[in-house]
């Protein structure tokens, strides 16, 4: 093999090698790109998730923790998010819940919820009913709406356009709670028997002995 050869085969490996490497430099920089974008994604989509540190104040198993070492830091945050809630007599009736044994069996907002309204303790414990309510209602997640949106794509379609908004409402609702509905005895029947009788119409819909 001549000299011209070996010149030749060494540039082409040279030039060969080179590629790989600059592939490899590109895939890095491409990467460290995405992990970017991707961190400053998640860093501007949860920045605002002090509004969640508010159901670890009415978690029942860590009352008995904070009957100790009251969780201030948290219930500062709690009404900076909420400014509507009065902080001082809120600290009062948390005070109240985490040390009675009553509200440390309940497990979670719900039932602390439950137990307050059954019991008539609304005005008692007021603002504790108003973070309460706030907390039943927070969406954890965007599965619900997504839920929803799906929901009026069937019953909404191209062909049933015209319809008016309580129409549709009903109809979403009845699509989106069909296994409670499917739970409610002679649904149907009742449904159909007061679409009849709400006023008169051309087709007898309900049977009427006239002997």
């Amino acid at each position: 093999m001549d000299t011209v050869t070996k010149e030749i085969l060494a540039s082409y490996e040279t030039s060969r090698k080179r590629k790989r490497e600059n592939i490899h430099i590109n895939r890095s920089v491409a990467a460290r790109e995405i992990c970017d974008v991707i961190s400053n994604q998640v860093k501007k989509r949860f920045c605002f998730i002090s509004h969640y540190s508010a159901v670890s104040l009415l978690e029942a198993p860590k009352f008995q923790e904070y009957v100790k070492k009251f969780p201030t830091q948290i219930l500062d945050q709690t009404t900076d998010v909420y400014f509507m809630l009065q902080k001082d007599r809120l600290k009062t009736e948390l005070g109240v819940i985490y040390r009675r044994s009553d509200f440390r069996n309940m497990t979670g907002a719900i039932s602390l919820l439950q137990f307050i309204i059954e019991n008539n303790l609304q005005t008692t414990f007021s603002q504790t009913y108003k973070l309460l309510l706030i907390i039943v209602t927070i969406p954890m997640t965007t599965a619900e709406a997504e839920r929803c949106c799906s929901t009026l794509k069937r019953v909404k379609t191209f062909l049933r356009s015209t319809m008016s908004e309580d129409r549709l409402s009903a109809l979403a609702m009845l699509s989106i709670e069909k296994r409670m509905i499917s739970d409610i005895p002679k649904f149907n029947e009742n449904v159909i028997n007061l679409f009849a009788s709400e006023k008169d119409r051309r087709v007898d819909l309900i049977y009427k002995n006239c002997i």
